[in-house]
């Protein structure tokens, strides 16, 4: 006999004060219930319950293994009943890993739109411009700027991550406004050295893509430490416009060589792939499905 069912019908013996009631309880026959305790005192090898005509009682072991198996049965219903949950409204918590900059600019202002809408959700958002392992760090979610290797992830495409040069006016205005690629040898660079290479910019010309060699005379490990430098004068930056779009806006920066885009690179939102996925992961993926399509989108007027 299943060893937890037995307990339960344990329980329901005591609570009910009978066979007969616990047999009504557990909708099962009162030699059922019977079948059920012989089992369990066979398992334990003790008696647990002591029967007479008039009353039954519990022994000393049966007093022990009724406050434990009170508890366990007790546990194992509430474990139940939130699972059960889970198939009618999203509750629980979200582990989500994302860039810096798109975590800061763009996932932050989602996440708590997000969170006013499911108040039974709870979430972790981890910034870090790295690549985590899901299984192994526990994440629900991950975006991920860049190529996607075959991981078993599910991948749902975003629009690509768009990036940019910009500098001061008050820069520009000393060191000259670059006409061409090549002018950016001439200039002062700020490099961001979590990006493959240092060495040389891509820029997209009218024959295809250039690479042009630089050599950065500062080099920040954040999109948002480069962009501080760019608006203290010190040269020009290349970075996401997620980071530069609020001083593109405001003019404390202006777009250099728009003529030349940098090359985009492609983003995604992965998770773990599920047969009946819980209703807090299906919340949370058409959430952002649907709100981050039209942010990301914008940031293309520039």
């Amino acid at each position: 006999m299943d060893r937890l069912t037995s307990m339960s019908v344990f329980v329901a013996v005591i609570d009910k004060g009978s066979f007969v009631a616990a047999a009504e309880a557990m909708n099962i026959s009162p030699t059922m219930v019977g079948k059920h305790i012989t089992a369990l005192e066979s398992l334990l090898k003790t008696k647990l319950l002591v029967r007479t005509t008039r009353r039954q009682g519990l022994t000393e072991a049966g007093h022990i293994f009724y406050q434990h198996s009170r508890r366990i049965v007790g546990d194992m219903t509430n474990v139940e009943s939130l699972i059960q949950s889970l198939n009618f409204a999203p509750v629980g918590m979200i582990r989500v890993s994302a860039p810096y900059a798109f975590g800061n600019h763009i996932l932050v202002p989602l996440v708590t739109r997000f969170l006013k809408q499911y108040p039974e959700i709870k979430l972790e958002l981890v910034l870090a411009d790295r690549k985590v392992n899901m299984i192994e760090e526990g994440f629900d979610f991950a975006f991920r700027i860049g190529d996607i290797m075959d991981e078993g992830l599910v991948a749902r495409a975003l629009p690509d991550y768009e990036l940019m040069l910009a500098a001061t006016p008050d820069y520009l205005a000393e060191y000259g406004t670059p006409s061409t690629p090549e002018d950016l040898q001439y200039h002062h660079c700020l490099g961001f050295n979590q990006r493959e290479s240092n060495k040389f910019w891509q820029l997209i010309g009218a024959e295809g893509e250039e690479n042009i060699p630089v050599i950065p005379r500062l080099m920040v490990n954040s999109g948002e430490g480069s962009k501080q430098a760019a608006l203290a004068g010190f040269g020009i930056v290349l970075q996401s416009k997620i980071t530069l779009e609020q001083e593109i806006r405001n003019g404390r920066l202006v777009k250099v060589l728009p003529h030349y885009p940098v090359p985009s690179r492609p983003m995604h939102m992965l998770y773990l792939p599920q047969k009946v996925p819980a209703l807090k992961i299906e919340a949370f993926s058409s959430f952002i499905m649907e709100k981050l399509w039209p942010r990301l989108t914008a940031l293309s007027l520039l």
